[in-house]
């Protein structure tokens, strides 16, 4: 918990280093909670949070409801350090950031084959290859088959985000103090707000046929119940990507002895985590002891029927869905 505690300080402080224009809004994190029972237990986790030094707090259900502008949860809890940016943009920057230090960057290049010959990896593109004693693949859900054992070691799930039209004076009545918000429901409920207004949110689908259309009437049925005031409209702006789950949800370090390194398991939660152990990763590189790693090197283990759970994992979707509607 203490690694992941600091990956917002990390990545705000990286955007500050460099100057990276990305909206960055350090103003909050809520976790609302879907429950009564939800409820009490946001608040143990709060205090969790602040034994390893994290600004956080329980939020009673009628400050809670005046900070999203919804009367739809029974409390929760915050986390001061947290807030939100625009992801895309970041990236961006980040990567302006590291080719001003030296680093060579290649797009729409991507690796099709890693061989090993003597002391040396070769990583084949289409268009040619490059040759390094170390490898590191930290390419989360995108990594192919470079790593076998890795691959089988994770479910690819895809995940979509949408937003409405920017939303004029109706923003000021919806997260008042521009704060992040992500529930605590199974089938994760969460919203924010850009830097024109706009309401943003997302989800997953059991079927993906159709998502473009399917995913934005979704999502905008669950903030107009959320946001009662919100103009019956179709959310114009659609996007998604696939994300890297792991079976108990955590990040897992690997390490090779012949050079190839890998972190995987963002969860969904890509920016700070990949910020936090992003020095955790260097070090392994540079061939610090396992155990003096914030966190330590596994093997990776190959789930049992992978080409089923990597094709029919998103099918559990409805199962969240009842277990979030049972809850008390």
């Amino acid at each position: 918990m203490a690694l992941v505690a600091g990956g917002a300080d990390r990545l705000f402080g990286l955007i500050e280093r460099y100057g990276i224009d990305c909206d960055a809004r350090r103003s909050g994190w809520l976790q609302p909670a879907h429950t009564p029972g939800r409820a009490e237990r946001t608040a143990s986790l709060a205090t969790q949070w602040t034994m390893v030094g994290a600004p956080a707090a329980a939020v009673g259900p009628a400050e809670m409801s005046e900070r999203l502008g919804t009367a739809a949860y029974f409390g929760g809890w915050e986390h001061r350090g947290g807030g939100h940016i625009n992801p895309y943009a970041f990236t961006l920057g980040l990567a302006r950031a590291a080719a001003a230090e030296g680093v060579r960057i290649f797009e729409q290049s991507p690796v099709r084959r890693l061989s090993r010959t003597g002391d040396l990896w070769s990583a084949e593109t289409p268009a040619g290859r490059v040759e390094s004693s170390k490898v590191v693949l930290a390419t989360a859900a995108y990594s192919g088959d470079l790593w076998p054992e890795r691959r089988r070691s994770i479910v690819p799930v895809t995940s979509y985000q949408a937003a409405t039209e920017p939303l004029g004076a109706l923003a000021g009545r919806i997260l008042p103090l521009d704060e992040a918000a992500s529930d605590t429901r199974m089938d994760l409920h969460f919203f924010r707000k850009d830097r024109d207004g706009r309401l943003v949110s997302g989800g997953a689908l059991a079927v993906q046929a159709a998502a473009a259309r399917r995913l934005p009437t979704l999502v905008a049925r669950r903030l107009r119940a959320l946001f009662p005031d919100l103009p019956d409209r179709p959310m114009p702006y659609f996007w998604g990507g696939r994300i890297a789950m792991t079976i108990d949800r955590l990040p897992h370090l690997h390490r090779r002895s012949d050079g190839l390194s890998v972190w995987i398991g963002c969860n969904g939660r890509g920016l700070a985590l990949a910020c936090a152990l992003a020095p955790v990763l260097a070090d392994a590189v540079e061939g610090l002891p396992d155990e003096d790693l914030g966190l330590r090197p596994t093997p990776p283990q190959s789930l049992p029927f992978h080409f089923l759970l990597a094709r029919f994992a998103r099918m559990i979707l409805p199962w969240y869905r009842f277990r979030d509607s049972r809850e008390v």
